[in-house]
């Protein structure tokens, strides 16, 4: 029998309501951007409350980043039924960005919407939050993830140099599709800097970048992180 909660509302239920909300956003970003994601709107599209609305995503910013999260999953299950053929580390590399940049691409209102939600500066009285090391990013759908999975295999465990090379590839990403989006750059011109950034940045043999980083700790603050243990919880 399928648990039900005091609410009256499944697993099941909520999982269902939280993915009518995603396409929902999903929707509205396609049809134009970043403006056209509205909480009100969504909300009405998916029919949910306005209130349940806020009370899982507190802001538009919030809800399309959960949007793209959905994505980033599903280019990492994409990478893992059609791993890139490329013979090198950095050609798989760049072959996922390539991948992600083409479905930029094919819906360029929903790009808008992401890279708008992610780039925009938070306001000056807002208080940040600290940033996660990025040796301790668990979750096997980050962008930087992915693409050691495609470079290394799920067996490879990353080195802190190899994480910080990785972000600078996906900064460069970010970068290069706003730089699409406002007519700065082709997509030609965007696939060719990011094969160029990933030849220089990642090396052929990961071997060859294996010697301690002595700005990095050896302890647990910078731990070695393993995408194969990650395949198998997941």
């Amino acid at each position: 029998m399928t648990r039900v909660n005091k609410r009256g509302r499944t697993a099941e239920a909520r999982a269902f309501r939280a993915e009518r909300v995603l396409e929902a956003c999903m929707a509205l970003a396609t049809r134009g951007g970043y403006e056209a994601v509205q909480m009100r709107e969504v909300a009405r599209i998916a029919e949910v409350a306005l209130s349940t609305l806020y009370r899982y995503y507190p802001s538009k910013d919030h809800l399309l980043n959960a949007a793209t999260n959905g994505q980033l999953g599903q280019l990492r299950d994409d990478i893992i039924q059609r791993p890139p053929r490329q013979r090198t580390p950095e050609g798989r590399a760049a072959e996922v960005l390539h991948r992600a940049f083409r479905a930029m691409q094919y819906n360029r209102g929903f790009a808008h919407a992401a890279l708008s939600a992610y780039h925009i500066p938070k306001p000056l009285t807002q208080q940040p939050q600290p940033p996660p090391s990025p040796t301790r990013q668990r979750d096997p759908s980050t962008f930087a993830n992915i693409m050691a999975l495609a470079a290394w295999g799920p067996d490879h465990r990353t080195t802190a140099a190899e994480y910080r090379a990785l972000h600078m590839l996906e900064s460069l990403w970010s970068s290069s599709v706003i730089g699409w989006l406002n007519g700065q750059m082709t997509p030609e011109y965007v696939e060719e800097r990011l094969k160029f950034a990933a030849k220089r940045l990642l090396p052929a043999d990961p071997s060859a970048d294996r010697r301690p980083d002595p700005a990095e700790p050896e302890s647990d603050d910078a731990p070695a992180f393993a995408t194969g243990d990650l395949l198998r919880r997941h």
